[in-house]
C-alpha cells in the first residue's frame, strides 16, 4: 500500500490531465491506432529487431510522446508502440505492454520504458515478466518493485529541475540494479551494462519537457528547450541500445 501511495502522490500532485501539443505530420512516419495504443513506425517496414514499448506519465496523453520517440522511428527504424491507459494513469494497466507486444511480429526483443508514473509501471511490468524485455529505461521516475538482481540493462534519466524529491529516488534505489553515474555519454561501457543502471541527469532540463504536452503545474522552469532535452535522451538511448546489442 505504501508503494501504491507514493506513486499516485508521483502524478496526482497535478491536477488535471495534460493533453498533446500539435504533432507534425511526417512522410516517413506510419501512425497507427487502436483503443489501446499509438503504434508507430517506418513506413518501409521494420529493419530493427528490437523495439520500444512505453508508458505515459501519469495524466498526460499519450500522444504528447509521439515527437519525443518519432526519431527513433524515421531514422532508426525501430518500432515504438505508446501505451493507452486508463484515465491516462498507467498504474490501472500495470501489465498492459506485455499483453500487446507479441501483436508486433517483425519485432523479436524489446526494451520497456516510461515517464514518471509510467516509468514506476515500466519497472512493475519489467519485474512481472522479466523474460519478456532485453532493458528498461525510466525518464524521471524509480522502481518501487523489486529488480535488484534482473541481469538486464537500466537507465535512469532524470532532470536537474525535476520538482519531485530526491529523497524517493534515493528510498528506492534498491530495487533496481547496482548504480553507475555517467558523466557524459562516452560513459557508457563500450561492452554493455547488463546488470547494471545507469544514471544521467541532464543538467537543465525538467519533468514535463520529456514529452511534449506544455507546462505541468508544480514542475520547475527548464533552462534548455523541449527539442534539445528530448534529443540528449534519444542520444543516450541510443548509445544505451549499441552498447548492449539492443539492434
Amino acid at each position: 500500500m505504501k508503494n501504491f501511495l507514493a506513486l499516485l502522490a508521483l502524478c496526482l500532485c497535478f491536477s488535471c490531465s495534460y493533453l498533446p501539443e500539435e504533432i507534425d505530420a511526417h512522410a516517413d512516419l506510419l501512425l497507427e491506432e487502436t483503443p489501446d495504443y499509438i503504434s508507430l513506425s517506418p513506413i518501409n517496414g521494420v529493419n530493427k529487431s528490437t523495439g520500444i514499448v512505453f508508458y505515459p506519465g501519469g495524466l498526460v496523453d499519450p500522444h504528447a510522446y509521439i515527437e519525443s520517440f518519432k526519431d527513433f522511428v524515421i531514422t532508426d527504424e525501430r518500432q515504438v508502440v505508446i501505451m493507452k491507459v486508463s484515465a491516462n494513469l498507467a498504474i490501472l494497466n500495470n501489465a498492459k505492454a506485455h499483453s500487446y507486444i507479441d501483436h508486433f511480429e517483425d519485432v523479436t526483443d524489446w526494451v520497456i520504458g516510461g515517464h514518471s508514473l509510467g516509468g514506476s509501471v515500466a519497472c512493475m511490468d519489467a519485474a512481472s515478466h522479466q523474460d519478456a524485455y532485453k532493458g528498461l529505461f525510466v525518464l524521471d521516475a524509480y522502481s518501487v518493485s523489486d529488480l535488484s538482481s534482473w541481469q538486464a540493462p537500466v537507465m535512469v534519466i532524470t532532470a536537474s529541475f525535476d520538482p519531485v524529491e530526491d529523497k524517493k529516488y534515493i528510498e528506492n534505489e534498491g530495487n533496481l540494479p547496482p548504480r553507475l553515474d555517467l558523466g557524459s555519454i562516452s560513459d557508457i561501457p563500450s561492452s554493455g551494462s547488463s546488470g547494471q543502471t545507469l544514471t544521467y541527469n541532464i543538467f537543465g532540463a525538467n519533468h514535463a519537457q520529456f514529452g511534449n504536452y506544455g507546462v505541468q503545474k508544480g514542475d520547475n522552469v527548464a533552462k534548455i528547450s523541449a527539442k534539445d532535452q528530448q534529443s540528449f535522451v534519444r542520444d543516450l538511448l541510443r548509445a544505451f541500445f549499441i552498447a548492449n546489442n539492443l539492434l
